[in-house]
């Protein structure tokens, strides 16, 4: 449900309490998950007061979540109104996954060539567990964010592999947009096939220790899903200027 401006929040997850979090870190939990995991859309416009109500803490723990998500470039600031969904630029999220493709690229190389053979074993067991169609659901939504998840899975190991920990943060925030950029143009729908392809190439390089050709299907595949996104919010952008 929507409001002509404001978003209707819904009830928080009980699973955002355990572990009792800092109240900050709640209300950043709680505003990612509908951004990732839907009820947050482009252009949509909450309240910090509003958030607080739905979580029963103050504005000042919401505030900052809301400023870190729009460091993340999730969200911007409205003055005096409170904040929004960021609409996706298309010449920028072309340009966002270039820059992700060639850091992830060096990520995959850097895998490919410092594992050791027992970890490049896991690496393609694990690989080929998240590929498989089992256990997917089939409500869209709940399919996406286990696909979500499979897909931070795979990359988590990469990282390891890269033995490079300073990598996995900057790495967290161009994922994040990734994912929400997948969302908004994808849904439910399954990514083109060349993602499936690409991800194949790049557990066969990380095994036979090819750094070249690993960091080559990484960087080439996120460039051509990061135009194929824009594309599509270029089509919808002109499907909303027709109604």
């Amino acid at each position: 449900m929507r409001t002509a401006l404001n978003v209707v929040l819904p009830d928080a997850p009980e699973s955002l309490w355990q572990g009792t979090p800092r109240l900050h870190d709640l209300a950043y939990a709680y505003l990612k998950g509908l951004l990732l995991g839907g009820g947050l859309n482009p252009g949509d416009q909450i309240s910090s007061e509003a958030v607080g109500r739905v979580l029963s803490i103050s504005r000042a723990p919401v505030s900052d979540a809301i400023r870190r998500l729009t460091v993340e470039g999730l969200l911007e600031i409205l003055p005096q109104v409170g904040c929004r969904v960021v609409r996706p630029v298309p010449a920028e999220v072309r340009d966002l996954y270039e820059i992700f493709g060639a850091s992830e690229g060096v990520i995959a190389r850097w895998a490919a060539e410092r594992r050791s053979e027992a970890e490049a074993q896991e690496f393609s067991a694990l690989c080929a567990s998240l590929a498989s169609g089992a256990g997917l659901p089939a409500d869209p939504d709940a399919r996406f964010l286990e696909l979500r998840r499979r897909n931070r899975r795979r990359y988590e190991m990469l990282h390891k592999l890269a033995r490079s920990p300073l990598s996995t943060d900057s790495g967290e925030t161009y994922w994040d947009r990734s994912d929400f950029f997948l969302r908004v143009t994808f849904g439910g729908r399954d990514l083109p096939g060349f993602v499936r392809d690409a991800r194949a190439a790049l557990v066969d390089a990380v095994v036979a220790g090819d750094g070249q050709r690993a960091e080559h299907a990484t960087r080439r595949y996120l460039v051509r899903l990061g135009r194929e996104v824009a594309d599509a919010l270029e089509r919808q952008a002109q499907e909303q200027r027709r109604r």
